[in-house]
């Protein structure tokens, strides 16, 4: 039983995109989390009792009852405790509460945003010719081997796996108005540019969540995560700053007989209490997130686009493994170059450093060493082929020699 659970727990925690741990905070945890919060608030608002209002002692039961359900859907607004009620009615308008309501649903939406980088990411990826879930899974099974005998066939199974996406990828056609499609595929760095918008649109997707805070809980609320911590420190509670107030003002109207009849009632808001601890986190998380996803995104920006990055992400696992010398020869140093600009291109490099993020280091530079060894084996039946053909051009008499 054990087992099928954690079989299923694995399937649930497949990298969707291979990247880092920064990537599935957003596409993952972080939905997750709010979507939590989500359903949390919604039961308590329409399950529980949200709003509790006082009442002159000639309210029924119907009454009250009516009357809280009108106030919790109509607004409440702020007053603090020591201010007297303004007369003008349009002042009371302005200082109404209206977010609440739709705390549940504006936090389901703002789920949505942060799996949105992930969609466009599976969408656009599946054009490029490298199925780059299926490379991963591919190297990823070799963990599980631990024979040397069926590890190097893996090994060796998920080096052709490669290359074949790679030369995939160039054989590609596309149409004459694709734009960087065309462009990023010609140069093989299409999955890597496509990677890095990714986490371009995570960045960008943090600071609209901050624009969707501060558009829907108000202006004040700037940098009410850090003023809120602040005003606890300082002793300054919610009665004073008016930040997710619990106690608030309700007017409504009666009609009877024709007359109407107007009352201003005291609610408490204990969905106030919720909404501040929840917004709270999720302001410091986002503030966290968003920090994070900057490094990240600068990180795999100067990793992947210079090309003495490659050469040297490259040349440790080579080194390591013996592939090639401390010191590389002139011989070995073209074979390099031409192996990283003219086999792997950006986007095969890409490719093993997420199976490095994924996989680890020794898994990795198998991989690699094996890509090497198949590249050589080619370099060198090139080279072999390019010099018989030199000598027989040169030979008076080379065609009667291939006769003999």
């Amino acid at each position: 039983m054990i087992e099928y659970i954690a079989d299923y727990i694995s399937l649930i925690h497949v990298r969707e995109d291979g990247g880092d741990i920064i990537n599935r905070f957003h596409y993952e945890y972080t939905p997750l989390l709010i979507v939590l919060s989500a359903l949390t608030l919604a039961g308590k608002q329409y399950v529980g009792q949200p709003i509790q209002c006082w009442f002159p002692a000639e309210f029924t039961g119907a009454w009250e009852a009516y009357a809280e359900s009108y106030c919790f859907v109509k607004n409440t607004y702020f007053l603090p405790f020591n201010d007297y009620i303004p007369d003008d009615y349009g002042e009371r308008r302005n200082r109404e509460i209206g977010y609440y309501q739709w705390v549940p649903l504006v936090l389901i939406i703002q789920a949505i945003l942060f799996a949105t980088p992930l969609i466009i990411w599976k969408s656009l990826h599946s054009t490029s010719g490298i199925n780059v879930k299926s490379v991963l899974n591919s190297a990823a099974s070799i963990k599980k081997k631990f024979d040397k005998k069926t590890r190097d066939a893996e090994v060796e199974k998920a080096a052709m796996h490669i290359t074949e996406a790679l030369e995939m990828q160039r054989e590609l056609k596309t149409g004459n108005l694709c734009g960087f499609l065309c462009y990023g595929k010609h140069n093989g760095l299409y999955v890597t540019g496509l990677y890095l918008f990714t986490k371009l649109l995570y960045v960008i997707n943090v600071v609209v969540q901050f624009f969707i805070l501060n558009s829907f809980l108000g202006p004040q609320y700037t940098m009410w995560g850090y003023g809120i911590l602040n005003d606890l420190a300082n002793g300054r509670e919610w009665q004073e700053s008016g930040h997710f107030p619990r106690v608030t003002m309700c007017d409504f109207k009666v009609r009877v007989l024709g007359n109407i009849h107007r009352w201003t009632v005291q609610c408490v808001l204990m969905i106030n209490m919720y909404n501040e601890k929840i917004y709270l986190f999720f302001w410091w998380w986002f503030m966290v997130l968003g920090f994070l996803s900057i490094l990240s995104l600068f990180y795999w920006t100067y990793e992947t686009v210079f090309a003495g990055k490659q050469h040297e992400f490259l040349n440790k696992y080579l080194r390591v493994t013996g592939a090639i010398p401390e010191h590389p020869g002139p011989k070995e140093k073209r074979m390099m170059r031409s192996f990283v600009s003219q086999s792997l291109r950006p986007d095969g490099v890409f490719l093993l450093r997420l199976i490095q993020t994924n996989g680890g280091d020794l898994l990795t530079g198998e991989i690699i060493n094996k890509l090497y060894e198949q590249y050589r084996a080619k370099y060198d039946k090139a080279a072999i082929d390019r010099d018989l053909s030199s000598g027989f051009s040169e030979t008076p008499d080379s065609a009667a020699l291939v006769k003999a």
